[in-house]
């Protein structure tokens, strides 16, 4: 074995200890840097471990938002629908609107819910791609729904369209004479139901007559008052009497105050469905809508007072907004009432705020 001092190429100890020197111990800095240095490479070999290697921790994906595991054998599956059922199957609509036809899908985690839609008469009724029907014209048409996942399920929509001819009887005149009041009823397109007036605030006293014109005697005393007339009629295709007013103040002021007003209420909350009644007293309704969280309002027919209204089915709770506006008779002002419902996803549970009464003049 070689000398250590041959073996270092050294001819002598003293030229080692000149050219070799003791070993140089770290500084603190130099053993910081190591440090960090070390956990950096710990961190690094310690996920390298967990995500590379993960299945001897027992895991086979590892979900990073923390909580279900992800199960490759049944993320791809492909379900099928099973089921499909109309809401409302049977649907009256007047010539030149539309709306949408709406179905219950099952399950609801099919994984494809695209459907066709065919009209049997697209003369009478149009339908496109998303299911929204136009009335075209008088007539009937059946809608057929089926799905496009190769499950072959189908249902039907049958739709009635009838003419869509709006009316409205005013009064054209309403003067006092020496015996009474003289008025006159113009009508458009509707039938006279009754007529009626009241003094004040009493009650209305029904006309014995349906003539458009005519006379009704009052007294000095009732003519120095408040008079209001009113008349119900019948818009064209419509079982629903809606009726108008006129009023003629008297000369001198008055500090009487007006009773009368409406109220709404939000019935049978469903996940895509709720029904809404109005209660007016001598008060006219001139505005009804509705919207769905932060969409616009749709308005409904003013001469409805109670009514379903149809929605999408959704896989979050929403909130359902109603707004009413009113006329109290005798006045200008409009009034406004809305009311909200909670709608829960599948619980069917809803809370009914109160009603908030605003005024617009």
């Amino acid at each position: 074995m070689k000398d250590p001092i041959e073996y270092l190429g050294f001819d002598d100890e003293e030229e080692v200890k000149r050219k070799v020197g003791r070993p140089k111990l770290a500084d603190k800095a130099q053993k910081r840097r190591s440090l960090i240095v070390a956990g950096f490479s710990f961190v690094a070999v310690a996920v390298l471990l967990v995500f590379g290697y993960g299945t001897l921790f027992g895991f086979k994906t590892i979900n990073l938002r923390g909580t279900a595991m992800i199960n490759p054998q049944t993320s791809g599956q492909n379900i099928i629908i099973s089921e499909i059922k109309p809401i409302f199957k049977n649907i009256t609509l007047k010539a030149g609107t539309s709306r949408k036809l709406y179905v219950r899908i099952s399950p609801v985690d099919a994984s494809n819910k695209e459907l066709n839609y065919a009209s049997s008469d697209e003369k009478v009724l149009s339908v496109d791609e998303t299911g929204k029907v136009t009335a075209l014209k008088e007539g009937n048409s059946v809608v057929t729904v089926s799905t496009k996942d190769g499950s072959d399920k189908s249902t039907k929509f049958y739709v009635s369209v009838v003419k869509n001819a709006d009316g409205e009887c005013s009064f054209s005149r309403l003067t006092k004479t020496n015996t009474g009041i003289d008025y006159q009823v113009e009508c458009s397109n509707a039938t006279i139901k009754n007529i009626y007036y009241k003094i004040d605030n009493g009650k209305y006293s029904k006309l014995l007559t349906k003539k458009p014109y005519d006379s009704v005697k009052l007294s000095d005393s009732q003519k120095s008052k408040m008079i209001t007339f009113k008349v119900a009629y019948y818009a064209n295709n419509s079982n629903v009497a809606k009726y108008s007013t006129r009023t003629i103040k008297p000369q001198t002021s008055t500090t009487t105050k007006v009773n009368g007003g409406c109220s709404l209420n939000i019935l049978n909350v469903t996940v895509d469905s709720a029904k809404y009644k109005i209660n007016c007293t001598n008060s006219s309704v001139t505005n009804i809508a509705y919207k769905i969280g932060n969409g616009s309002y749709v308005g409904l027919d003013k001469s409805n007072l109670a009514d379903t209204v149809i929605f999408e089915d959704s896989d979050v709770t929403r909130i359902i907004y109603f707004k009413v506006d009113y006329k109290v008779d005798g006045t200008n002002q409009i009034n406004s009432i809305t009311k909200t419902s909670v709608v829960q996803k599948s619980l069917n549970k809803t809370t009914t705020t109160t009603p908030t009464t605003t005024t617009k003049r």
